[in-house]
């Protein structure tokens, strides 16, 4: 079983690869390299099975704890924040009404927005006070806010 463990490592490392490709949160890259490092020492002679599957581990959670918060970080290097994420959770007046099929404004501190409704089969009238749940480009989306 021991000459064919490469191709299990080969595999592994494959999958691995592919799954990240898929996902964006850099964890499984890190298994892949436990299993190309595995691979690796698949090839010295006389190595059994389970010393290969424990330098995947090692390596594996190694490299998971160690490098991920580095490449996370160097990676998001590009994210802009602006000052409308401080509208979240801020509250607002409709001055146009919201429906269905057309979008209304909402105005925050002399400011108007383009807002749409959390559930997009609710209708919000003027005057009605709103919460800013999430922002998508340059709209608000807001639920109503039962005034206390």
């Amino acid at each position: 079983m021991e000459q064919y463990m490469w191709i299990i490592w080969l595999s592994l490392f494959v999958v691995m690869i592919i799954i990240e490709a898929i996902g964006p949160e850099l964890i499984t890259l890190w298994f892949g390299f436990g299993a190309l490092v595995a691979m690796i020492v698949s090839f010295i002679p006389n190595v059994p099975w389970w010393v290969e599957a424990i330098v995947f581990v090692a390596v594996s959670l190694a490299t998971l704890f160690a490098l991920r918060p580095l490449a996370k970080k160097y990676f998001k290097r590009n994210v802009v924040r602006s000052n409308a994420d401080s509208l979240i959770g801020r509250k607002g007046i409709i001055i146009e009404p919201i429906s269905l099929l057309k979008p209304g404004s909402c105005k925050i501190n002399d400011v108007t927005w383009t807002a749409v409704a959390v559930d997009e089969n609710e209708s919000i009238g003027k005057g009605e006070v709103v919460e800013v749940v999430a922002l998508s480009g340059n709209k608000l989306i807001v639920k109503k806010k039962e005034v206390q």
